[in-house]
């Protein structure tokens, strides 16, 4: 599967209804492949709209170093949505272990095109450990004053 099936897939399966791009590469795809969605652009610099559902990124952090790029991702996520799909191209400064360390996924990988699909969904960020449930928790009533 490449990159812009597994992409498709994705957009499909979360149907979102607000999109936001970072850079026109980035609208031209999303408006190709979800005509339905309100799509709008996003300028990364000031990061001044709305918070969507999604935001998809292709060419935004090429001309960045890894320092802006991490921060930019950290800045998308707090402010705009918790759900970031990025398309790494081979000039991306963050290579796969930086974005797993942010907390990114990767979907897809087309050695063809040298491209990665990268996405960081906050719903799935972190599983709940089986410790962190009631059952665990003190029980008052074997507290004898």
């Amino acid at each position: 599967m490449n990159w812009r099936d597994a992409l498709a897939e994705l957009l499909l399966r979360t149907a979102p209804e607000h999109l936001t791009a970072l850079d026109a590469a980035a609208l031209d795809l999303a408006c190709n492949l979800m005509p339905a969605a309100d799509a709008q652009f996003c300028d990364p610099g000031t990061l001044a709209c709305p918070p969507a559902q999604l935001v998809l990124t292709m060419d935004a952090l090429n001309d960045l170093d890894a320092a802006q790029a991490r921060a930019l991702l950290a800045r998308v996520r707090d402010y705009i949505s918790p759900h970031i799909i990025v398309i790494a191209r081979a000039r991306c400064p963050l290579n796969r272990l930086d974005f797993l360390s942010l907390g990114y996924e990767m979907l897809a990988v087309d050695e063809v095109d040298r491209i990665a699909l990268y996405q960081f969904d906050l719903a799935t960020y972190k599983q709940v450990p089986d410790w962190l449930n009631a059952r665990y928790w003190a029980h008052p009533e074997r507290w004898k004053p």
